[in-house]
């Protein structure tokens, strides 16, 4: 039987998705409570997450990993659900939590499992299997200093990993879910300025090849052309996410070294 646990959910401007990721964390016996923290909505968003649970909150947006660590420092409970907005705790994954042992808890403050991702109403099985941490005892898990893509690792114990996914935006058939021009800005701006903190650095043939080996990996490595014109979109869109990133990471490098 598991512990006690708490949702945590980052939300902004998400009243299209976040009733179906409030339902399917309410429809887990094994949730204590449910925890908002939205970021400043101008839709309904609040409003919605007040009909799930008491506890909505205003914090303003820092950056991932940050926000994370505050919602789930303020958690009720030492175990947390870590949910994005526009996420689902599948049925499978909820049987599969609840059938967790005591001593798997103990041995494992971090429990990941794959998301499977939807995009323009399809399943994008290129993407899989996406394995993200999200069940993890707080006091026992160290968190990286990241902008995007934060992964608390085990201070004490393993990783548990499980075979039941989390969906990842399956009610949305928009065309800003395959490309929005805001989102893609900050994201490339964000990647790229943890990428020149860790020491990265692009040139000619960087910006000329990274894109094309990102089409292939998922093109044919990958197999997305299994899906058609569809999989030739999805393989499109990640050759575009690296060009972005890495032009935005030499962009940063010039305006470093012109610095005085």
């Amino acid at each position: 039987m598991p512990p006690k646990i708490s949702v945590c959910i980052l939300a902004c401007n998400e009243a299209a998705k976040i009733a179906h990721t409030l339902e399917s964390a309410r429809a887990c016996p094994w949730v204590d409570e449910i925890v908002v923290f939205d970021s400043g909505s101008t839709d309904d968003t609040v409003a919605i997450a007040h009909q799930f649970t008491p506890r909505v909150e205003y914090h303003p947006w820092v950056d991932f990993t940050t926000n994370r660590r505050l919602i789930v420092d303020a958690a009720a409970n030492d175990w947390v659900f870590i949910l994005d907005a526009d996420e689902e705790i599948s049925p499978e994954l909820s049987a599969a939590v609840a059938a967790l042992r005591d001593d798997q808890f103990r041995m494992h403050p971090v429990i990941t499992m794959p998301r499977r991702n939807y995009l323009l109403g399809r399943h994008v099985r290129a993407w899989d299997p996406d394995r993200i941490a999200r069940l993890i005892d707080r006091k026992r898990v160290a968190w990286p200093q990241r902008s995007i893509h934060d992964r608390p690792a085990p201070t004490d114990g393993s990783v548990l990993n499980l075979a039941a996914p989390i969906y990842h935006n399956r009610y949305a058939d928009h065309w800003n879910d395959y490309f929005d021009g805001e989102r893609y800005e900050k994201r490339a701006d964000a990647l790229a300025h943890e990428m020149y903190a860790q020491g990265k650095r692009v040139g000619l043939l960087g910006l000329w090849l990274r894109p094309w080996a990102a089409f292939v990996k998922f093109f044919f490595l990958k197999r997305s052309f299994l899906d058609g014109s569809f999989g030739l979109l999805v393989a499109q869109k990640a050759a575009f996410s690296v060009q972005l990133k890495y032009a935005r990471l030499w962009h940063l490098q010039q305006q470093k070294s012109s610095s005085p």
